[in-house]
């Protein structure tokens, strides 16, 4: 079943350019009917920009004839409320990470949703992309064995360094855990299934802030370090970091009975997934008759045909880490289509917010933190793989 679905846009900030460049130049299942902003002039700025009919007010595209699905693209501090006012007009909501900024407000709006049955979810969709896809894959196809234990870091010296207004990002709902963390931890629930239980410590590297010019206090910690407990028996360890100046961690990395998965950076579509066969190096350790160190520990130093590359490009002969967002989008409108669910679902959407105030709160009370929420697997993205177009 084919068509295109109607869509309205609430915000046009830094990171509205790019959902409105792919969604009028790649999708070919959605329509940009309206965009809205609190300042008039963006809105109309961005609606000359990208041919979109009509600028206006948040109102006046609540009641737009044949808008379906609004994209919330406003400040974290202001999802919840914009959320509310986007469902309770009978639109479907698809907003940037994360939904909400605590798991009362996040069940409140699931549970409005689902009240008037309309969709709720939330960024990031670039677990959709080839990079997380082919991580599953390889998951799925066992060929690292039973995950057991990960690392995930993301590390940078801070957002003010490249965005033209990051005030935000040190304010309540900013911070890396809340900014950076939705990648994360979508890329880990996607692979590795719910998440059980979060311990966590958080610090503020360097607590006042040069913003534009002015020293500014930061509201929120800056550096996150925490151990997480999947539901499937996996542990590991998280670092979120706006104080690192540079690092060699690795983005993602998860360790099998079987051998190793490195997942490209979760905030990208593509990138280079690697594996690393143990069984190989298992059978050279197994050759060794009589306990040798300087033998052994040459052999195992060999490892050249132990580590494989398997880059899955999406969509054909893409830019690297080619930026595709709005993918979830046009998979919230080709599910309205089919009359299936969005791969991004509302309880996934929720149990990521948990996840992010699970830190918050172990670190806060000293204690391990026991998640409430838990969420279905969602299916790769097979042939819809096909949604991503040349208009």
């Amino acid at each position: 079943m084919t068509g295109k679905i109607g869509i309205g846009i609430i915000g046009c900030g830094t990171i509205a350019d790019v959902y409105m460049t792919n969604i009028t130049q790649h999708y070919e299942n959605v329509e940009l009917l309206a965009v809205a902003d609190l300042l008039a002039a963006k809105a109309a700025e961005a609606a000359e920009k990208y041919g979109v009919p009509k600028a206006c007010t948040v109102e006046e595209l609540l009641q737009v004839p044949g808008i379906e699905i609004v994209l919330d693209l406003t400040i974290p501090a202001a999802h919840y409320s914009v959320n509310k006012q986007i469902l309770e007009a009978g639109k479907h909501v698809y907003c940037e990470k994360p939904l909400a900024l605590n798991l009362a407000e996040a069940e409140e709006l699931i549970a409005l949703a689902a009240e008037k049955n309309l969709m709720c979810v939330s960024a990031p969709d670039t677990f959709l992309g080839a990079g997380i896809q082919q991580s599953r894959a390889v998951i799925d196809s066992g060929a690292i064995g039973k995950p057991v234990s990960f690392t995930a870091n993301m590390t940078c010296a801070g957002h003010e360094l490249w965005h033209p207004n990051p005030g935000f990002y040190y304010r309540q709902g900013g911070g890396p855990m809340f900014d950076m963390g939705p990648y994360y931890m979508t890329a880990l629930i996607y692979l590795l299934g719910p998440v059980k239980k979060v311990s966590c410590f958080t610090a503020a590297g360097r607590p006042v802030r040069n913003i534009l010019g002015t020293m500014t206090e930061t509201e929120v910690p800056t550096i996150y370090t925490g151990i997480m407990e999947f539901a499937c028996g996996a542990i590991g360890t998280v670092t979120m970091s706006f104080d690192t100046w540079k690092s060699s961690l690795p983005c993602i990395e998860i360790y099998g009975t079987k051998g190793s998965l490195s997942v490209p950076d979760p905030n990208g579509f593509n990138g280079p997934v690697k594996v690393f066969d143990g069984t190989k190096l298992q059978g050279i350790v197994d050759a060794v008759e009589e306990p040798h160190p300087a033998r052994l520990i040459a052999m195992v130093t060999n490892q050249g045909n132990c580590e494989s590359e398997a880059v899955m490009e999406f969509p054909e002969n893409p830019e690297p880490r080619s930026n595709m967002r709005a993918l979830g989008v046009s998979d919230m409108a080709q599910a309205l289509i089919d009359g299936r669910e969005s791969r991004m679902s509302g309880p996934i959407s929720l149990h990521v917010v948990e996840a992010l105030n699970a830190f918050e709160e172990s670190a806060k009370s000293g204690q391990c933190y026991e998640m409430k929420t838990t969420c279905a697997a969602t299916e790769p993205m097979g042939k819809d793989w096909e949604l991503w177009e040349v208009k």
